[in-house]
């Protein structure tokens, strides 16, 4: 049984001081890829600001941390790219080259390259190469517009795709439902400009009123929400169960898990967490998900403001398939 250990942790400005800061520090990194004794064989770190700048000096100094500490590993770090080039903080592709074969990691800045293909590592168990599967890195837009449109070329990964397909990332909002949408969120704030990246209102122009979450990005992926109803030819039976509808075949994988833990933490002004960081598996990898396997770990004293998800894809054991196979073939 070959079982794969992925994760994935907004990294708060990838260790620097402040955004345009190449200084970095990187025990907080250490501390949240260590947590509850569950280092990742592979994943993404969002934030990589300007790691590839100056002779790659982020990524050193955190692949030096990671690799110095966690003695077991070998942690190689490759960063990647955003749409449309909106700033340097892209995701970064994480992998224990001991653990994993990296066949392709399309960084978004190569020749030839296709943005549908932008952040996406074609990987494989280092004992079954020829058991590949994407791993893609995504960092949600503050606009609810570009967000939505940053996710389109997910669409050939999704259901009819052959290749198992794992998106992790800060989707900056949740999908549609009750469970993962919280009860209040205006109230909150003092002023439109403050909240109005995660409502959608109808025209686009902010403004007051009661308007629902802009879920739309992950909702393209998975499906929106359609409440349960009662049948009015028989409304003495319960109210049938909600459920998604449409989408273009992603699994949200904290709704597989029946676990809606926010990943972020609360705002002073009280505006509730949700659960913003997370994966979504095309049906393939779906099939593999380990049950009991998605954890958001829970720090004792917060450092980072986001906390770092975890999930474990299974690969059948070759050998007993190629032996099955020889059975069946006697």
């Amino acid at each position: 049984m070959l079982i794969l250990d992925l994760t994935y942790v907004n990294f708060d400005l990838g260790g620097a001081e402040h955004d345009q800061s190449t200084v970095y520090v990187m025990d907080a990194l250490v501390e949240l890829l260590g947590a509850d004794g569950r280092t990742p064989d592979a994943g993404i770190i969002g934030e990589a600001n300007f790691w590839r700048f100056f002779g790659g000096k982020g990524t050193g100094q955190a692949e030096v941390a990671l690799n110095t500490t966690f003695r077991d590993r070998s942690y190689v770090i490759l960063p990647g790219s955003l749409p449309n080039e909106w700033g340097d903080l892209a995701p970064a592709l994480l992998y224990d080259a001991a653990k994993v074969h990296r066949h392709e990691w399309h960084s978004g800045r190569e020749p030839g390259f296709l943005e549908r293909n932008r952040n996406r590592a074609l990987l494989s168990p280092r004992d079954s190469p020829d058991q590949k599967f994407n791993l893609f890195g995504f960092h949600g837009h503050p606009d609810g517009d570009q967000r939505r449109h940053d996710v389109t070329p997910f669409r050939p990964y999704g259901a009819q795709a052959a290749t198992p397909t794992v998106v992790l990332g800060d989707w900056f909002g949740h999908p549609s439902g009750p469970r993962f949408e919280p009860d209040t969120y205006p109230e909150h704030f003092d002023e439109l400009c403050h909240y109005a990246p995660r409502m959608l209102f109808p025209d686009g122009i902010p403004v007051p009123g009661d308007h629902p979450f802009d879920t739309r990005a992950l909702d393209y992926l998975c499906g929106r929400w359609r409440p349960g109803r009662r049948d009015w030819r028989h409304a003495w039976r319960r109210r049938k169960p909600g459920r998604r509808v449409g989408g273009v075949g992603f699994s949200h994988a904290g709704e597989l898990a029946n676990d809606y833990t926010p990943t972020n933490f609360p705002a002073p002004n009280g505006r509730p967490p949700t659960q913003i960081d997370a994966a979504v598996l095309n049906p393939r990898a779906a099939a593999m998900l380990v049950p009991g396997s998605v954890l958001i770990h829970e720090p004792e004293k917060p450092a980072n403001s986001h906390k770092r998800i975890s999930l474990q894809l299974e690969f059948p054991d070759m050998s007993t398939v190629d032996s099955d196979r020889a059975g069946v073939a006697a």
